[in-house]
């Protein structure tokens, strides 16, 4: 396909070659929010290099209740199994904010791997930070408030969005921090009384970022911190 540069940090920060000869093997494909990327233990076939918008990693309970466990952004890819030898997973990655993706067939991406070894290992590397960003998520869920949880998830979706404003249900949210969706109204009221965010039928719009930041616990900026040591890329944060 022909495309300008690249805006996912992965394919960036490698050479001019190896970017394009990713971008002559793969497809620019767009994803509405709620709409599933991945499928639990269905086989990938794709590996995605996030351009814009927001996926989650979602852990599907036997109940069918769900918890979100890592958000992916321009910093990130989808299909990581499928470099570690793994055809299926029985998390589901959804699309969260409206997406575009660049999208290389599974065998495609292999080869280049084979071909490009540089590939290979900023994909393993960024493998060990989904992990580390999901480790996180659960001792966050396990040990901090839902006032503190919810806006670290507004500050994560806030890094890899291109506006101020996106879209959050708070029947939505409460899913994916896994808390009542009374909990979240009560988490959400006391930003808006703050005027750290305003929200209007389901759009949030985010309005004081550096007191938002304050507000949140030390897993958000853990989170990037660990990005950047592992990646030696600079984080989405804004």
């Amino acid at each position: 396909m022909d495309t300008n540069q690249p805006r996912n940090l992965l394919l960036s920060s490698l050479s001019q070659l190896i970017i394009e000869d990713v971008l002559a093997v793969a497809e620019l494909v767009h994803f509405d929010m709620r709409e599933d990327v991945i499928a639990p233990n269905v086989p990938i076939g794709f590996v995605d290099f996030i351009e814009s918008g927001v996926l989650s990693l979602i852990s599907v309970m036997a109940d069918g209740s769900q918890i979100e466990l890592a958000l992916i952004g321009r910093e990130g890819m989808a299909g990581l199994p499928l470099l570690l030898g793994v055809e299926s997973v029985g998390q589901k990655l959804a699309c969260q904010v409206d997406a575009t993706v660049l999208r290389v067939k599974g065998q495609d991406f292999l080869d280049l791997v084979k071909r490009h070894p540089e590939l290979g290992e900023i994909c393993q590397r960024y493998a060990v930070a989904m992990f580390e960003q999901v480790a996180i998520t659960i001792g966050c869920n396990r040990s901090h408030s839902i006032d503190k949880r919810y806006v670290r998830w507004l500050l994560l979706t806030h890094d890899r969005c291109d506006s101020d404003n996106f879209t959050a249900t708070q029947g939505f949210l409460a899913s994916m921090l896994g808390v009542s969706r009374t909990a979240v109204n009560i988490a959400a009221g006391a930003l808006l009384k703050s005027k750290l965010i305003s929200y209007v039928r389901g759009k949030v719009t985010i309005l004081d970022r550096a007191s938002l930041e304050s507000a949140s616990c030390e897993c958000y900026s853990a989170m990037g911190k660990s990005f950047e040591t592992l990646m030696n890329i600079a984080s989405l944060s804004k």
